[in-house]
């Protein structure tokens, strides 16, 4: 899994409006099609769960920027949430999901850990309450080096919700 996104500068722009408002981007994707252009932005909110409300004051803030940007293209901009089971894209991902349930599939032992995502380190993804697929056993803590994260996504699960 990389760890590339921040870099990129739509991100970086799109990043730096939302922000101040306490509205967190997971995500920027965007292509370019004839005269046009399509950006899907993926947003999570610093106090609670992020919801319409969010994605259309993001919408609000977002399209009269990027249609400056884009000059005479068409604009096609898409703003949502991550959704419950998101399946992550990039390394950055784990530090704006911090204390959410998640499935890593660690190549190590080549297995599923279930865990809550602890903070994100330089070198590796912390998982408390961690459980190999299928195993009974629970591990207070569980470090994944990042190169060992083939894949990641938020779980589910009935017992997290409050």
């Amino acid at each position: 899994m990389q760890n590339s996104i921040e870099k990129d500068a739509l991100f970086q722009e799109i990043s730096a409006v939302l922000q101040p408002i306490g509205l967190r981007v997971v995500d920027v994707r965007s292509d370019e099609h004839r005269d046009a252009t399509h950006v899907v932005v993926t947003i999570t909110n610093t106090g609670h769960t992020a919801g319409i409300d969010d994605c259309a004051k993001a919408h609000r803030i977002i399209f009269p920027r990027l249609s400056l940007l884009g000059g005479e293209r068409n604009l096609d901009l898409e703003v949502s949430t991550p959704g419950v089971q998101r399946i992550f894209r990039d390394l950055h991902e784990f530090a704006l999901f911090e204390g959410k349930r998640c499935r890593v599939y660690d190549s190590g032992p080549g297995a599923w850990i279930e865990g809550i995502i602890g903070p994100l380190s330089e070198s590796e993804v912390i998982l408390y309450n961690a459980s190999i697929e299928d195993s009974k056993e629970t591990m207070e803590t569980y470090h994944i080096p990042h190169g060992r994260v083939q894949k990641a996504k938020l779980a589910y699960a009935w017992e997290d919700m409050s």
